[in-house]
Order: C-alpha cells, then sequence, then structure tokens
C-alpha cells in the first residue's frame, strides 16, 4: 500500500524539521543568546516566541503527531513488527518533544510574553530572566533528544 510510505514519509520528514529546529536552539540560539543582558534577552526571547508561531511552524508542530499516528495506525493492519515500532517512536516523539513543549516550554513562554520588560528595573528582569532561562533551555535540550531519537529510529525501520 502506498498510503503508509507516503505518511511515513510525511512522518520521518516532519520529525527531522523539528529535531534540527530545537537541535539548532540548544547548540546555537540558546547560546548565543544567553550572552545578552537580561532585558536584552528577554526582549530577544518574547520575539522568538512570537515570530515561531506561524503557519509553517504550526503545520509542522501539530502536523508531526498526526502523521505518526497514522503512520501507525496504518502499519497496524499491515505489519505488526512496524506497528511495534511505530508505537514506540509515537510514544517517544509525542512524550518527550510534543508533551514536553506543550506542558513545559509554552507556559514558559506564556509567563515570558507577560512580562513588561521595559518596566522591570535590572533587579527584577533578573529574576525573570533566572525563572526562564535555565528551565527553558533543559526542555529544549529534552525535547531535542527525544525529536533526534525518533527521527533515528524512524531512519533505522527505514532502511531496514
Amino acid at each position: 500500500m502506498i498510503l503508509d510510505k507516503i505518511c511515513f514519509f510525511i512522518a520521518l520528514l516532519l520529525v527531522a524539521l523539528m529535531a534540527g529546529l530545537f537541535f539548532s536552539f540548544s547548540i546555537a540560539v540558546t547560546r548565543g543568546l544567553g550572552k545578552l543582558d537580561d532585558k536584552s534577552y528577554l526582549r530577544a526571547m518574547q520575539k522568538i516566541n512570537k515570530a515561531i508561531l506561524n503557519p509553517v511552524f504550526l503545520l509542522c508542530f501539530a502536523g508531526t503527531p498526526f502523521f505518526l499516528a497514522g503512520a501507525t495506525i496504518l502499519l497496524f493492519f499491515m505489519d505488526y513488527a512496524g506497528f511495534m515500532w511505530m508505537l514506540l517512536i509515537s510514544l517517544v516523539y509525542i512524550g518527550g518533544v510534543f508533551l514536553v513543549t506543550m506542558l513545559c516550554n509554552v507556559p514558559l513562554n506564556n509567563y515570558l510574553d507577560k512580562q513588561d520588560v521595559d518596566q522591570l528595573d535590572p533587579e527584577a528582569a533578573k529574576a525573570v530572566r533566572s525563572r526562564f532561562e535555565s528551565a527553558w533551555n533543559r526542555y529544549n535540550h529534552i525535547r531535542t533528544l527525544f525529536s533526534i531519537l525518533a527521527c533515528g529510529m524512524m531512519i533505522g525501520i527505514a532502511i531496514v
């Protein structure tokens, strides 16, 4: 059946795109932003958090679990071993990336969005940054690892 291969390919492409995005943040973007002073850092992250909410990102972010589930369901009817691998991959990705984003990174982004950086004194800016930065980076590293793991597993079953 061709539908399962198309669904798998789109899921793999989306997982890879998301892994690349999170990886780029982990190894470059947050390191560069980390060198900014507190208010500049907070403003930059506010702007990034607004800019990323665009149709392309939202399609990739929301589409990935959808296509993973689709590929998993299609394999249920065709290949038990493939189904079990896709189920595991889907759980790895949805748990380690989608849920971490929704339950950890998004609330931090919402907290940051509520801050009026221009009105913060230096101590308050430092406190806001302290509450946000290390937690956000930690959760981003987690979703980076899980998205790379899911991507690698998908490549592994594609070449076997």
